[in-house]
């Protein structure tokens, strides 16, 4: 029985399958009908400071799709994947993706996983980050996001992701939503937020932070 600091790491089957299933959405995104809106800077060459990306758990493949597509990143990025071994499939996944991972959740990991993103953000990374994930609700955002950019000083960007026709993967609230072929597929980058570093602010934030993101 793994503790609650425990990874379970990547094995060799979820590698191998990645390959097969990167292959077959990169072959889906082709087909996809995409536009991008980037009022966040994310794509911009010159931007110097790295940024919090905050999506919906149900359209992180959106995004990733949508992303692959603009071909335009210049700053390298890591996902918050939890550290359990479904996580583990989600971070074979964004490899194929040219996506880092680091694994952990509120409830794995929790103030381990804070450090290392407080440290990838100081080598210069962007950061993915599903605040409703892995344990949900639906768009509800936990705490983590706010006490990261707090403790980093690094912007949030809102992302919002919408797709006119999708397949989910189950009707749980975790259920991805993954894009039919020839649907449109929109990205955008919202203006980024500055969260204040007083302790009294969280709740005030989060309420901030869950205005720009909508649930539509």
């Amino acid at each position: 029985m793994p503790t609650p600091a425990t990874v379970h790491k990547i094995t060799l089957p979820q590698t191998l399958v990645s390959f097969v299933a990167g292959a077959l959405v990169k072959l889906l995104a082709l087909t996809l009908r995409v536009k991008w809106a980037d009022h966040g800077t994310f794509y911009d060459r010159a931007r110097s400071k790295p940024v919090i990306l905050c999506i919906w758990h149900n359209r992180l493949l959106g995004s990733v799709l949508a992303d692959w597509r603009a071909r335009q990143r210049f700053h390298p990025v890591k996902v918050l994947t939890s550290a359990s071994k479904d996580g583990g499939w989600l971070a074979a996944l964004a490899a194929r993706f040219r996506l880092g991972n680091v694994r952990g959740s509120s409830s794995r990991r929790g103030a381990a996983a804070l450090l290392e993103l407080s440290r990838a953000i100081d080598a210069g990374y962007d950061i993915v980050i599903t605040p409703d994930g892995p344990r949900g609700p639906n768009y509800f955002i936990a705490p983590g996001i706010i006490q990261l950019a707090s403790r980093t000083g690094a912007r949030i960007v809102p992302v919002q992701v919408d797709v006119s026709r999708c397949w989910r993967t189950g009707k749980k609230w975790d259920a991805l939503w993954i894009p039919k072929p020839f649907a449109r597929l929109t990205l955008r980058f919202l203006t980024p937020l500055e969260i204040s570093d007083a302790s009294d602010s969280l709740e005030a934030e989060t309420a901030r932070l869950a205005e720009a993101m909508g649930r539509d």
